[in-house]
């Protein structure tokens, strides 16, 4: 297993005003920083780096590894199996951190914090994965799963045998990362794990109050179990609100699922990406 969690995100956007007014207001982040190419906004437990560049587009996802031991063996795995190792695009990782690069483009880093920050009192709610799309699920799936070392948990398929969706995990949370089957490749969704339903129901309240539409949920989700409700930022990507994931054995057996409504919405309407 990689041992490594969810970080950090990196969007690139063309309205970088919008987009870091929306993550100020509505989920309680606060500028940290002023890089050359971009602003970082930080909550507690949640950090984001916007970059100008094309919209629902992954800059970058970092996940931090627990130690400087666990960093370098990373790297030695990921050198064995053939990765190219390429420089940090992190401002907020140190230099020990390292990139790869996915087959459609993503780039994931792995490395440690630099320095903490304060972080300010906010709504629960701790960076926990991140959904790209492709119009070519298999090969990102074989590349995460076979050379980066992410474990599959879940994987949904149409009754053709086409897989939708797969769901992997680098710790024992059901997935921090995930492919979609989709139109384009581009940024599906980012998502954000709270204390507890209560907590969802105070993120309703809060949106409620600033005009801004639930567009999915409430729901529970089948691969991972998790609750959730879904709210879109002024570039159009999702932002999920979840609680209750599923944490998984270590010697737990991939699932499989078909690609339905119920599936991606035990509670009703699902949100299917392809038909």
């Amino acid at each position: 297993m990689l041992n490594v969690k969810l970080h950090h995100l990196s969007f690139r956007t063309e309205n970088q005003k919008s987009m870091v007014n929306f993550y100020q207001d509505m989920m309680g982040m606060n500028k940290i920083s002023h890089p050359n190419d971009g602003v970082i906004l930080q909550a507690k437990n949640r950090i984001i780096h916007f970059v100008e560049g094309t919209k629902n587009t992954l800059n970058y996802a970092g996940y931090i590894a627990p130690d400087i031991e666990s960093l370098e063996k990373l790297r030695t795995k990921h050198q064995k199996s053939g990765l190219d190792l390429l420089k940090s695009p992190s401002p907020i990782f140190g230099d020990t951190a390292y990139a790869i690069k996915d087959p459609d483009g993503n780039r994931l880093v792995f490395g440690l914090s630099v320095a903490k920050t304060k972080e300010e009192a906010s709504m629960a709610g701790r960076m926990q994965h991140v959904v790209v799309a492709s119009t070519n699920v298999q090969p990102l799936i074989n590349f995460y799963s076979d050379q980066v070392g992410f474990i599959i948990s879940d994987i949904v398929k149409k009754e053709d045998g086409q897989i939708t969706s797969c769901f992997m995990r680098s710790d024992n949370e059901h997935h921090s990362f995930a492919v979609f089957l989709g139109d384009s490749n581009k940024l599906d969704h980012n998502c954000y794990e709270t204390d507890s339903w209560n907590d969802i129901r105070d993120w309703a309240d809060h949106f409620a109050e600033a005009e801004i539409p639930i567009f999915w949920g409430p729901g529970r989700h089948g691969p991972g179990n998790n609750l959730f409700i879904m709210v879109k930022d002024p570039d159009g990507n999702p932002v999920e609100l979840s609680a209750e994931i599923e944490e998984v054995e270590k010697d737990r057996q991939t699932g499989f699922w078909v690609h339905n409504e119920r599936t991606l919405n035990s509670w009703g309407k699902g949100l299917l990406r392809v038909d």
